[in-house]
């Protein structure tokens, strides 16, 4: 085997030897010194590219004659030299100019100062509820880039409008299931800060696809507001809602039924059993909850009947906890009308619980938040960022979309179109 001429070798080999080199010769002697070696290839390599597109766009090389060409765009120079802020710590460019100032480089754009996006790092950050000093800390560390707290809170900033703008989002026609929750947050006031409900709806639309429909703020949560909930969500577009899960507030359902009358409200089978739990002896309450569990879980109505029987012949001593479960079984026969599927989705509302779960460790240690339009904006990005997951339809949408076929009819069919 011959040995690889230069021209023969690949960029990442001639590099290698390079390095190899400067090894050799004592300059390098540390896995940082290798990372400041790779770092100084940078610079000449950006400063190499922007000269090639202006070359490119002038469609002839910098050595190249130009005949006949009186009006010819042609080089004109260099811009000042600027500091551009990487990964890799600063380099300074010059960038090229043209006499007809027709170029427009792209990449590093007239203006640009930052190249690896640290805008979205900034907010990615934020949205997982780290402080603006902790963020500038942060990329002064990994990055060896100093942005400082102005600058990263201009750049937050940015994102109320588009906060804004999500808010008030048109909406589907139709939602087959929404989950409504409300979590509390510590918000400043003019002299004192006190929790404040966020309310948080989620649907799911006709095609099976899960989406946070929005976020409201109130001082606590009642069934006057959420009223106000609906009625936002109808101006924004949603004519049907099949199924609405919810904990439960006093008059929840009698607001949802004057804005959405045709909807089927239920009680989340969690905190039904959360509220069975507070009144369970400690050393029974595993017991107890375990044998509710097989109330609500029954293939059917009348399997449910037998487990109630039953459960009551057992703790026939425990005379709160059996009046609370028959109360609750108003809320659970509906779910054996319909088929397994549909009650595995509407039966809890875990769907929201676990993004208000999400959302909460965005907020909490945080303190008091100073307004309104911060708690809107951290709890925007936090849901942008869950979103991302949520690519797919829901669990054996399928066999779900058939037997809401079955049970509604036109009134879910007319939407599959639209």
């Amino acid at each position: 085997m011959t040995k690889k001429t230069e021209k023969e070798k690949s960029i990442n080999e001639l590099i290698i030897d390079e390095a190899v080199k400067q090894y050799k010769e004592g300059n390098i002697k540390s896995s940082l010194d290798v990372e400041n070696f790779l770092d100084g290839l940078l610079q000449p390599l950006m400063q190499k590219l922007l000269d090639t597109e202006l070359e490119n766009h002038l469609e002839y090389s910098k050595y190249e004659h130009v005949k006949e060409k009186k009006d010819a765009n042609m080089r004109n120079g260099y811009c000042k030299e600027k500091t551009v802020k990487t990964r890799y710590g600063n380099i300074q460019v010059k960038t090229p100019r043209d006499r007809n100032a027709t170029f427009n480089p792209i990449i590093i754009e007239k203006g640009q100062t930052r190249l690896t996006g640290f805008e979205d790092k900034c907010i990615a950050l934020y949205a997982k509820g780290v402080s603006v000093r902790d963020i500038e800390k942060i990329l002064k560390e990994i990055y060896g880039v100093n942005i400082n707290k102005d600058m990263i809170t201009k750049l937050i900033s940015a994102v109320s409008e588009e906060t804004e703008k999500w808010r008030n989002r048109p909406l589907k026609p139709i939602y087959v299931f929404t989950y409504a929750d409300c979590l509390y947050i510590p918000i400043k006031g003019e002299l004192t800060s006190s929790k404040k409900a966020i309310y948080v709806i989620i649907g799911v639309d006709a095609t099976g696809h899960k989406d946070v429909l929005g976020m409201w703020i109130d001082e606590s949560e009642s069934a006057s507001f959420w009223s106000n909930v609906f009625e936002d969500l109808k101006a924004r577009g949603v004519k049907d809602i099949l199924y609405m899960c919810s904990d439960g507030i006093a008059g929840f359902k009698g607001s949802l039924e004057r804005v959405f009358p045709k909807t089927q409200s239920q009680r989340c089978v969690v905190h039904l059993t959360r509220n069975i739990y507070s009144l369970c002896p400690k050393k029974k309450a595993k017991e107890i909850i375990g044998d509710f569990k097989k109330i609500y879980t029954s293939t059917s109505l009348e399997k449910a009947q037998i487990e109630l029987e039953q459960f009551k012949e057992k703790y026939v001593d425990q005379k709160n906890i059996i009046k609370k479960v028959e109360a609750f079984m108003q809320y659970l026969e509906p779910l054996f009308e319909l088929p397994q599927e549909i009650r595995k989705c509407i039966y809890t509302s875990n769907a929201v619980e676990s993004v208000n779960s999400a959302l909460r460790k965005v907020t909490r240690g945080k303190g008091a938040f100073p307004s309104e339009e911060s708690v809107y904006k951290i709890l925007y990005l936090r849901i942008k960022e869950l979103s991302e997951k949520w690519k797919n339809p829901i669990q054996n949408w399928k066999t779900i979309q058939e037997q809401l076929i079955e049970l509604f009819g036109e009134r879910y069919t007319k939407y599959l179109e639209i």
